[in-house]
């Protein structure tokens, strides 16, 4: 009983999500309305704030790039235009909330994931770009960009795409945006 309410807990997150985590056969235009959103706001933070270069966060504690249950489904379309051996492979939120900025006209060399940065120095270099306003848009989970990340320098928004599990989660996340040290004296938080 306890293994069913877990399950029942860990599917709901998933489907507040991208209702493809739970169910593979929704279509992508139906699903991912949540990650629409994010893009949408993510995007328009960009454009706003493109004359000093504002970078922001956006944090997804599910469907990250090393998550292999938590990967969505692909329309019919976008597997089309891939190759025969990469149809069975699944893309995360992260990629789909890339791929979405992309496409508004986010050259995709301003957005990073965390998860690609696998050394201390690859972190460090990464974290330099974000506060020299190379990076303009970062995405990671709570785990991998909370305690430890000093890129408040030119951080305009924070952008919380999913509720962690732990509240003091949440003030690890909006604590890499709400400290000294960051040039902008309005930061926006969007839940």
């Amino acid at each position: 009983r306890v293994d069913n309410m877990l399950k029942l807990t860990s599917d709901l997150r998933k489907a507040s999500l991208d209702m493809r985590l739970v169910d593979p056969t929704v279509p992508a235009e139906v699903a991912n309305g949540k990650l629409t959103a994010v893009a949408d706001h993510v995007y328009a933070k960009y454009k706003e704030t493109s004359d000093k270069k504002g970078t922001q966060l956006v944090f997804c504690d599910l469907s990250t790039p090393k998550g292999a249950s938590d990967k969505v489904s692909e329309s019919e379309s976008d597997v089309e235009e891939k190759d025969e051996a990469e149809e069975q492979d699944n893309i995360t939120a992260y990629e789909q909330i890339r791929d979405m900025l992309v496409k508004q006209g986010i050259p995709s060399n301003e957005i990073a994931f965390i998860h690609d940065a696998k050394n201390q120095a690859q972190k460090a270099e990464l974290f330099e770009k974000v506060r020299n306003g190379d990076i303009r848009v970062l995405i990671g989970s709570t785990e991998k960009m909370g305690a430890g990340t000093n890129i408040q320098t030119r951080l305009v928004a924070l952008h919380h795409v999913d509720a962690p599990w732990r509240p003091r989660d949440i003030e690890q996340r909006e604590g890499r945006i709400l400290r000294q040290g960051n040039m902008n004296k309005e930061v926006e938080v969007f839940n």
